[in-house]
């Protein structure tokens, strides 16, 4: 694969500012110059990473990672550099000359076209809802109307009707240039069995647009509108932009209000969630039918850890919340649990009961060990001892997740008051729950962490990047040989190459030549330490260059020490002679 252009990567920079890249992804608040947030990289409750708007750069001071926007893509979307490059290319407008020795790989070029394909679907699917004479495509918009769902939603969200026709999406595709393979992979038809030829997957059936957080189209979900059609929703199959349980339906609308709320409230379908939304509950997505995945929930946690889950009453749907809350606890999550009486949805409640009825349920959520209690007391009597002992078992399990002593103490002190059962009883069955690994997360996943101190190396480095004027008032006093191998000599390597070829240079250009992510991590570290850390910036100068000076000299009268006990031993009398000429020499500079 051939190098995108040096020029062109830098327009691409400096078309593109970090700020608006990452909160794309995460919501950032202003903190004095620079921007926090929760990193999205890790678990954490208070926001350690920031975004220097200044030097377009972002670094977390929990977990070490650090970069420019392109690297911050590279680990949010799992690109390649140049495919990170192409990306915030198509985003600021910038053309990249297509040389003949560039070749796009192909799984980018698969993925590419499913989402153009996916597009194109979704157009045709809206379309056809909007404008279809048929019978069918009339009952579709009936079925819509019933449900509360006006024209404006309609538009908002790009519902479709799919015909009921064997091949008319395939067609659609095909004429637009895209092969049946291709339409294939993006998961929209299926292979006809013990035949030739594919047919269209959705058919005869309401269509949802599953979009990401950054608005692309990467699935569908379609709902039947006859029984005769069999399961009531289907959905696309995992392709290589869509991993079921990946994605939460809404959260591309609803990211915002999630963020500037801190609070997000977890439904199951997609109705469930677009009712609410159009009634005027903005912060709120869906888990698409399932019990809440590890990733869903990190995804959820871009923007906050305040969870209300809001499942059918159901059993199936209190089964899958029941499976979620453990993992929401190990995510560290605040969770509480909004009550439906049974046969109530939210789509249904929020309808017939009205708005402010809803925002009342959701106030009144439990804390979930409530809801988790009440929940087991259905399925074990708590006043026997059998059933006590069972709900306990449970209990403890899920209360032994909590990352704090202090938390796991008091709801152990509220399960015992439930349960009329001693605090100190409860305390060693947790012991005992803990001990037996039922609790199978109480070994946390150890953290991530570049571990370099404050030296003067490192002082001084960060001097030179926060201000290449400093670079020039050292050049003359220390060199790269005046650091130790590690990161920072590295860096200065770095910096002196460029000074010396006379170039132009600044944090973002170190930070695209230096492709190591720990090192990455390590200079964005030091670009953000804060200026009051520093203080007088001409006195911690001048005092680590006088240090790197003293330690260099300290190293020379150690080599040369040593290498007048090798002369002597060796009864070298003219080298040894030479060398203490030398050693005097250093003495006297130093001033010793």
């Amino acid at each position: 694969m051939g190098l995108i252009p040096q020029d062109v990567i830098n327009q691409v920079v400096g078309r593109s500012d970090i700020v608006e890249i990452i909160g794309q992804y995460t919501v950032l608040k202003k903190a004095g110059h620079n921007f926090k947030a929760c990193c999205p990289f890790h678990h954490e409750k208070t926001p350690s990473f920031v975004v220097n708007p200044d030097k377009q750069i972002f670094h977390c001071f929990g977990c070490g990672v650090g970069g420019d926007v392109f690297g911050f893509l590279m680990r949010q979307e799992h690109l390649e550099f140049p495919e990170a490059v192409r990306f915030l290319a198509n985003k600021a407008g910038v053309v990249i000359p297509e040389e003949e020795q560039y070749t796009s790989s192909p799984s980018r070029q698969i993925r590419e076209d499913i989402f153009k394909i996916n597009n194109l679907a979704a157009g045709f699917f809206h379309d056809l809802l909007l404008k279809d004479r048929t019978e069918e495509a009339k009952r579709g918009r009936d079925y819509l109307k019933e449900r509360g769902v006006d024209l404006e939603t309609v538009k908002k969200f790009q519902l479709g009707f799919a015909p009921n026709e064997w091949d008319a999406l395939l067609k659609y595709l095909k004429s637009h240039g895209y092969p049946e393979e291709r339409v294939l992979a993006a998961g929209l038809i299926i292979a006809r069995e013990g035949k030739n030829g594919f047919y269209d997957r959705f058919r005869n059936r309401i269509v949802f647009p599953i979009s990401d957080v950054q608005n692309r189209c990467v699935a569908f979900g379609a709902r039947a509108l006859s029984e005769e059609q069999g399961a009531k929703y289907i959905n696309s199959p995992e392709t290589a932009i869509y991993t079921k349980g990946q994605h939460m339906f809404g959260l591309n609308r609803a990211r915002q209000v999630i963020g500037q709320m801190d609070k997000i409230i977890v439904v199951e379908g997609y109705m469930d969630m677009i009712m609410p939304y159009i009634h005027g509950v903005e912060n709120i997505s869906a888990s698409l039918g399932t019990a809440l995945t590890v990733e869903q929930i990190r995804l959820i946690r871009r923007y906050t850890s305040n969870v209300v889950m809001l499942y059918d009453a159901d059993a199936a749907g209190q089964a899958a919340m029941i499976r979620s809350l453990d993992m929401l606890i190990d995510e560290g999550m605040n969770v509480r649990v909004a009550a439906l009486a049974e046969g109530e949805d939210p789509d249904s409640f929020i309808r017939q009961e009205g708005l402010e009825a809803f925002k009342k349920r959701i106030e009144n959520a439990q804390p979930l060990l409530d809801f988790k209690f009440n929940w087991l007391s259905k399925q074990h009597d708590p006043l026997s001892v059998e059933g006590k002992s069972r709900i306990s078992q449970e209990l403890l399990a899920t209360i032994n997740r909590f990352k704090t002593e202090v938390a796991k103490y008091e709801l152990t002190k509220d399960l015992a008051r439930k349960l009329n059962v001693p605090e100190n009883i409860l305390a060693k069955q947790g012991i005992k729950t803990v001990v037996s690994g039922k609790d199978t997360n109480i070994e946390e996943t150890q953290r991530r962490v570049v571990g370099f101190g404050r030296s003067a190396q490192e002082l001084l480095l960060s001097l030179f990047l926060k201000d290449p004027a400093w670079v020039m008032a050292a050049k003359d006093k220390i060199g790269p040989e005046n650091f130790s191998e590690g990161p920072v000599r590295t860096i200065v390597e770095e910096i002196w190459a460029k000074v010396d070829a006379k170039e132009e240079w600044s944090v973002s250009s170190l930070l695209i030549r230096i492709k190591d992510e720990t090192l990455q991590g390590f200079m964005t570290r030091l670009v953000s330490i804060d200026d009051e850390e520093l203080g007088d910036t001409a006195r911690v100068f001048m005092d680590c260059i006088a240090k790197l000076q003293k330690d260099q000299q300290k190293e020379a009268r150690t080599r040369l020490m040593e290498a007048i006990r090798q002369a002597e031993r060796a009864g070298k009398k003219e080298e040894l002679d030479q060398l203490k000429g030398e050693f005097n020499q250093l003495l006297k500079r130093s001033g010793v």
